[in-house]
């Protein structure tokens, strides 16, 4: 396709995706109210529109910065729709708190939460599961149906895997103390900013771009600046105008439909929130660079397993006045122990650097299957398959790493 139009086609899909959240204004600045299902479609529009500029924007942007950091602060920017609405429920949360204890409820960990509360882990845990069962198992999947080949990760994402693996671990640590304890949450922001510095300091290469991110990556640097800054601003505005009401939309939904609320704040928000960044990564896939793919979605993990995690207990105390811990009621407990586990097969899995059909194939049925069951006592269940997954085959592999013969998965 001639050049000409590659840039008309990519002007095109940035327009189009622009004015996804031109609905969203219209609403809020006119005080348009429709029926919650609606109201929650047409918000949710809006956030996915600003979540592909913000990608590509930020994606354009790592021609002016070193690769490591860029991949960092691409995963840090694409899943900032994920922190609009995580701070908007965890703001909710800390007025609920608030009216909670001044009624003379008295909150502790393992203790009942309010609604509001418990809605807070539901986004959390679904978007890390979302990004795994659905991002790292779409990258892998497709990239082998593709080219029947599998993985190779040799050389690449040191760093990345290190971290989710602290973060990981962190996460298993949290379930046993039944709360989000504010030093912990401290330490988790901490993580992320180390990371990020130890990011900064590596060598840069030259990023792969494609459609919009190819088109504003090419242009000369004063334009393209202003063009990754324009974006970043409208997307920004679209997302920040559309988060609230597109939760609460989403929570008279639930109650109007019959549908648990929870369950829809732990799929429906980061599906709106995340798609654009496993489009891409499968795009990457398609385009026979999986390992870029992968590499940005195991750092946008990475990201909301420390900052993301940590910032909620920040705007909990925020809103509610006070230094506070968050609490986590059993269920809670349980979604966080759930997506420590599915994080640590992941792992295990990308561990030997080569990872093919069936890695991917594991990852998306047992996310596909936890689907339909709610309960915290059937999703323990999952959450023991996971553990015994990770056990045999880090046993497999340790073993063939015994006998010299090499593994793949």
């Amino acid at each position: 396709m001639p050049k000409t139009n590659q840039y008309r086609s990519s002007w095109l899909l940035i327009l189009a995706f622009a004015a996804l959240g031109l609905p969203s204004f219209a609403m809020v600045i006119g005080d348009v109210h429709f029926d919650p299902i609606l109201s929650a479609f047409i918000f949710g529009l809006g956030i996915v529109g600003g979540a592909f500029l913000i990608s590509w924007a930020a994606e354009a942007a790592q021609v002016d910065v070193s690769a490591s950091f860029a991949i960092a602060i691409l995963a840090l920017i694409a899943i900032l729709p994920e922190y609009a609405v995580e701070a908007v429920l965890a703001w909710d949360a800390g007025q609920s708190y608030v009216l909670a204890t001044q009624g003379g409820q008295v909150f502790s960990a393992g203790s009942a939460v309010t609604d509001e509360m418990e809605r807070v882990a539901a986004n959390v845990t679904g978007a890390n599961r979302l990004l795994i069962g659905l991002g790292w198992s779409a990258v892998i999947l497709i990239f082998w149906i593709k080219r029947r080949m599998t993985l190779n990760l040799s050389g690449t994402m040191g760093l990345e895997l290190i971290m989710l693996g602290l973060a990981t671990a962190v996460t298993f640590l949290i379930f046993f103390m039944q709360q989000v304890h504010m030093i912990v949450g401290v330490a988790l922001i901490a993580m992320y900013f180390v990371y990020l510095w130890i990011s900064s300091t590596k060598e840069a290469e030259e990023p792969e771009l494609m459609g919009p991110s190819l088109m504003i990556g090419e242009q000369s640097k004063l334009i393209r600046r202003a063009l990754v800054l324009s974006l970043f601003l409208y997307s920004a505005i679209v997302i920040i105008v559309a988060a609230e009401p597109f939760v609460h939309s989403l929570v008279e939904s639930g109650k109007g439909l019959g549908i648990d609320e929870f369950i829809l704040i732990q799929w429906v928000a980061p599906l709106a929130s995340e798609s654009p960044e496993i489009i891409i990564a499968v795009l990457f896939s398609l385009r026979a660079n999986p390992v870029a793919g992968i590499t940005t979605l195991i750092s946008a993990e990475v990201n909301q397993l420390t900052l993301l995690v940590g910032s909620m207990v920040g705007i909990f105390s925020l809103s509610a006045g006070e230094l506070l811990s968050f609490p986590l009621n059993h269920m809670q407990s349980v979604e966080f122990l759930l997506t420590a586990a599915a994080s640590l097969l992941a792992l295990i899995l990308v561990l030997p650097r080569v990872i093919g059909w069936r890695s991917g194939s594991i990852l998306l049925i047992l996310f596909i299957a936890h689907l339909p069951f709610t309960g915290s006592e059937e999703r323990l269940y999952f959450t023991y398959g996971y553990l015994l997954l990770s056990a045999l085959i880090g046993g497999i592999y340790l073993y063939k790493w015994k006998i010299g013969s090499g593994f793949s998965s």
